[in-house]
């Protein structure tokens, strides 16, 4: 989620027309010259593009990465009543691609924020986040089981408007998780980073833990809850703990769309935030390393050869 923080800082009308269509409807479900030969040789096909398991909208990111050459992109909005009187929202955004089966970059943005304590209202761009997906250590099926992510906050929203710190700030987060019986699935973060105060102009240590799980009830829901807590907000704060729950609904192999809600449980956690979006594979970047490599991780899997 790029920097820590529990504002999510850590996103043809015509005949002609429908013939063209269905024409690209049809090019779309035949199967791929390369695709038919590697049948016809007894290979198994590049594996269809499948929407990775979103890094939203809760607090904890799963150890999953994005496929290889893969595309997708994670957006929403957040509303946030940290305390009476206050108000904030949030645009989050954050585009993530696989390069190798090992890693996946990532960049992210909190987009267009605004803030108001009942007096004043200020509106601008939020910080940037840029980062990468390790997998450390996958299971014999080539699913990773642990995984960091190193992430760098770039100071690029306001700081005399009070949208940000105005420093770079570092943060370090070890992913795992596992499933639990048929349907359901928990994920673990542990969390450290380096983060700017406005009020000081330094930084201060913070760490994260959250756990969150969630069950497949059926193809399309995954309803989830989660806990976490961070050590403090600011160098004189206290530690905020919080409890969120809500929903993923999977629409095809490449759309899925999210909501939920938030509750602090601590005197330094914001009170109340309701949050929703979306997660898309936009599809293959890379052209043929995407889709090679990816045929490459099948025939691995289809021999039960070790993914390194």
């Amino acid at each position: 989620m790029g920097a820590i923080a529990v504002q999510r800082a850590w996103g043809a009308r015509t005949i002609g027309g429908a013939r063209l269509a269905i024409l690209g409807v049809s090019l779309l479900l035949a199967p791929a010259p390369h695709a038919l030969a590697q049948a016809a040789a007894g290979q198994p096909p590049p594996e269809a593009p499948v929407l990775s398991d979103p890094d939203r909208p809760d607090v904890t990111n799963g150890a999953r990465l994005v496929g290889i050459g893969l595309l997708q992109v994670e957006a929403g909005g957040l509303f946030t009543r940290p305390a009476a009187g206050q108000r904030a929202f949030g645009t989050p955004l954050t585009a993530r691609i696989g390069l190798f089966e090992w890693l996946e970059a990532r960049i992210g943005t909190e987009g267009l924020l605004v803030q108001s304590d009942g007096t004043t209202r200020v509106t601008g761009y939020g910080n940037t986040q840029v980062g990468a997906k390790l997998r450390l250590w996958a299971d014999a099926g080539g699913i990773p089981v642990v995984s960091i992510l190193p992430a760098l906050n770039l100071p690029t929203a306001n700081a005399r408007d009070g949208l940000g710190s105005g420093l770079v700030e570092g943060t370090i987060v070890v992913l795992t998780g596992a499933d639990l019986g048929h349907h359901a699935h928990v994920d673990a973060n542990y969390g450290i980073g380096a983060i700017g105060d406005s009020a000081t102009g330094s930084r201060f240590a913070q760490h994260l833990v959250s756990v969150s799980t969630s069950d497949a009830v059926t193809d399309n829901w995954s309803p989830y809850l989660e806990i976490f807590w961070f050590s403090r907000q600011s160098a004189a704060g206290g530690s905020a703990t919080g409890l969120d729950g809500g929903a993923i609904y999977q629409i095809g192999t490449r759309l899925a769309v999210d909501g939920g809600m938030q509750f602090g449980l601590s005197r330094d956690a914001p009170g109340f935030a309701v949050f929703g979006g979306m997660s898309v594979l936009v599809g293959n970047v890379l052209g043929r390393h995407g889709t090679v490599a990816r045929q490459r991780q099948a025939e691995r899997r289809l021999h039960g050869q070790p993914h390194l």
